[in-house]
């Protein structure tokens, strides 16, 4: 059974995953159109999932109670 922070972490992957997914899927897109929102598109997803990237990284660290 899954714990409720490695339930976390599983959709903290499958978010990344789409995140860099659909930044390749922007850049192959910007590459055939030259369409600037789509490149936008591209660095704002690879952005994002690297944002994720590090909080999945850093996931125990951030949500673990401070002791006393």
């Amino acid at each position: 059974m899954l714990s409720l922070m490695n339930f976390h972490r599983v959709l903290i992957i499958f978010g990344i995953l789409f995140c860099w997914g659909f930044s390749i899927y922007e850049a192959i897109l910007f590459s055939s159109t030259y369409a600037t929102s789509s490149l936008i598109l591209a660095i704002v997803f690879i952005i994002l999932g690297c944002g994720m990237l590090y909080y999945l990284i850093n996931l125990t660290r951030i949500l673990s109670n401070p002791k006393e």
